[in-house]
C-alpha cells in the first residue's frame, strides 16, 4: 500500500522557506478548520477516484481526436474541450479541479508558489520507475476549511511526446506550427519520457468529507 503524506499549511510554508509577517493577525485553529485523519484519508481516496475518472475522460476524447485527424487535429482539444470537460467533472463531484504545471501550455495552468513546492516534492521522489509507479499523492491543508489533493502527472507514453517532447525531434514541424499558433505563450515542450508533466489539484470542502462520501480508491491516474 502506498504511503500518503498529509501536510499542514505550516509545514508547506516551512518547505517554501517563508512565513506570515509578524504584523498579520493569525486566527487560532478551530475544529472546523483542522482536518481529522479520517477526513484526510477520505480526501486521498476521493482525489484518486476523481483524478482517475477525469484522466480517463480526457484521454478518451483526445484519442478520438487523434484518430479523426492526427496530432494537428487533437491540439485544439486542449484549448477548446479539455477545460469544459474538467469543469463538468468538478461540478459533478462538488470540488474545484484543475491541472497545474511548472511548464504551462496556457497561462491558466501555471503553478503558483505553493503548487510549485508540491511539484518540486514530486520531482525529488522521481525515479526511472516513475512511469509505472509514480510518487504517491499528497493531501494538504492549504486553506482553512479545505483539504487539497495533489497527484503527479507523469509523461508515461511516447504519444505524449508528440505534443510535449523536443521540437524537431519528437514534435513534427507542422504540429509545432499549430502549437505556436494556438498557444503563443507555450512552455510545455522539451519533456522526456518519465518526467513530471504537472499535477492534478482537487480542493475538497472539509464539511463534505464525511465517511459516507468515501468512494473508494481505484488505480492512480
Amino acid at each position: 500500500m502506498r504511503f500518503a503524506m498529509a501536510w499542514t499549511t505550516l509545514g508547506l510554508l516551512g518547505l517554501l522557506g517563508c512565513s506570515k509577517p509578524a504584523s498579520t493577525p493569525i486566527d487560532p485553529p478551530t475544529a472546523a478548520t483542522v482536518p481529522t485523519p479520517e477526513q484526510t484519508e477520505i480526501a486521498l481516496r476521493r482525489g484518486r477516484a476523481i483524478a482517475a475518472e477525469t484522466f480517463g475522460l480526457l484521454r478518451t476524447n483526445l484519442q478520438t481526436a487523434i484518430q479523426s485527424g492526427g496530432i494537428s487535429n487533437a491540439l485544439p482539444f486542449c484549448s477548446l474541450a479539455a477545460s469544459p470537460l474538467t469543469a463538468s467533472m468538478a461540478e459533478k463531484h462538488g470540488v474545484t479541479l484543475r491541472r497545474v504545471t511548472h511548464k504551462a501550455r496556457q497561462p491558466s495552468g501555471k503553478a503558483s508558489e505553493p503548487e510549485l513546492a508540491l511539484l518540486n516534492h514530486f520531482e525529488s521522489l522521481m525515479t526511472a520507475a516513475s512511469i509505472t509507479n509514480p510518487p504517491p499523492p499528497v493531501v494538504t491543508n492549504l486553506v482553512p476549511g479545505t483539504l487539497t489533493f495533489f497527484a503527479p502527472i507523469v509523461i508515461g507514453a511516447e504519444l505524449c511526446l508528440k505534443c510535449h517532447g523536443e521540437p524537431g525531434t519528437d514534435i513534427a514541424q507542422a504540429d509545432l506550427d499549430v502549437i505556436r499558433k494556438l498557444y503563443p505563450q507555450d512552455e510545455a515542450t522539451g519533456f522526456k519520457l518519465g518526467q513530471l508533466r504537472g499535477a492534478w489539484r482537487i480542493d475538497f470542502p472539509m464539511a463534505a468529507l464525511t465517511p459516507g462520501a468515501d468512494t473508494g480508491s481505484p488505480r492512480h491516474p
